[in-house]
């Protein structure tokens, strides 16, 4: 299985919940709406990290995101993210 997304390609945060409406991955919730850059991906197989290994399967994606505008960079699962139009950044 091949990532979604690509180095380059921009995307945006959306919010995941489950079926009961909890939210899936509250740690990155308050980047919601912010819009960015993949700066790479990993099968989360590749890095176990502690916000992602217990919500994901080992085959899963996770990506780098560095937002628009800023040196922030954090990290998403594949489901936390969406495309961007390239003008919208």
């Amino acid at each position: 299985m091949e990532p979604k997304y690509v180095k380059g390609q921009r995307v945006r945060i959306v919010s995941v919940k489950y079926t009961d409406g909890e939210i899936k991955y509250a740690h990155n919730e308050k980047y919601v709406g912010a819009k960015g850059v993949v700066l790479d991906s990993f099968r989360l197989g590749q890095l176990h990290t502690l916000y992602y290994k217990d919500l994901l399967h080992e085959d899963d994606y996770i990506y780098m995101v560095r937002f628009a505008n800023t040196n922030t960079v954090i990290r998403v699962a594949e489901e936390e993210l969406e495309f961007c139009n390239y003008l919208e950044l």
